[in-house]
């Protein structure tokens, strides 16, 4: 009996990053209608999201052809034109990416002015898909490569909130506990269960707490110029004359 109670809370899911990243998927696809409405999914993979997206024109890249993609290409150089997109989504990709700022310039590249970003990266997360796991972002960062890609900030969000977190680093932790102590990893497990139905019985996490990943919404601006560099990067060419000088 005790074995079947385990076995039953071991197959509950804890990860309620998941569910919270398909709820930010579906905002994003409420941005917009109608055929016209042009949406790139960057690092989509096999597009779990494309089934929110069927309402617009909705358009998949990633560097990997996986069969389904509808864009085999590299972040850091897309192929598409200038001012293409109303909505870039991008989700638990910027962290696999060595040049973000460069990728984030991408992005921009290819908004049309008053378009948007969607975005998500992990700033705690164990190391997965090594070896391109490269980052991880703080809202300082986002900030920072929004600045450098010319783009405003609309919202910087944590994705979950405090249970979601703890949910996460106690099941963690029962990974790493001895197998003798099997006793004392059922209870964790079961906690973490506990928090990780809490956490999804919330609406939205609060602004203040522990942070996993933030969800992140930036902004083309709407006179945005052509072929202009963004502010950083100005910034950054006038210090350099200015030293060489």
């Amino acid at each position: 009996m005790l074995h079947a109670a385990r076995a039953r809370l071991e197959r509950r899911p804890t990860n309620t990053s998941r569910r919270r990243l398909g709820e930010f998927a579906k905002e994003a696809a409420g941005v917009g209608t109608g055929p016209h409405f042009r949406v790139l999914d960057v690092g989509a993979g096999h597009g779990p999201y494309r089934p929110f997206f069927q309402h617009v024109q909705y358009e998949s890249a990633d560097v990997q052809d996986n069969g389904v993609v509808d864009h085999v290409c590299d972040i850091h150089q897309l192929p598409m034109a200038d001012n293409t997109y109303d909505l870039v989504f991008c989700s638990q990709t910027l962290e696999h990416v060595r040049r973000p700022a460069r990728a984030m310039r991408e992005i921009g590249r290819v908004l049309k002015p008053g378009g948007e970003a969607w975005l998500s990266a992990p700033l705690v997360f164990q190391e997965h898909l090594g070896p391109s796991d490269y980052f991880r972002f703080t809202r300082f960062a986002w900030r920072y490569l929004a600045r450098q890609a010319g783009l405003d900030v609309v919202s910087i969000q944590r994705l979950e909130g405090d249970c979601g977190v703890a949910a996460y680093h106690l099941e963690v932790a029962t990974k790493a506990m001895p197998a003798r102590q099997h006793l004392r990893r059922w209870i964790v497990l079961a906690m973490a269960r506990s928090l990780a139905r809490q956490e999804l019985s919330n609406a939205q996490p609060g602004a203040r707490g522990l942070v996993k990943n933030y969800r992140v919404r930036l902004r083309k601006p709407q006179a945005a110029s052509q072929g202009a560099p963004p502010q950083g990067i100005a910034e950054e060419a006038v210090r350099a004359r200015a030293s060489s000088a």
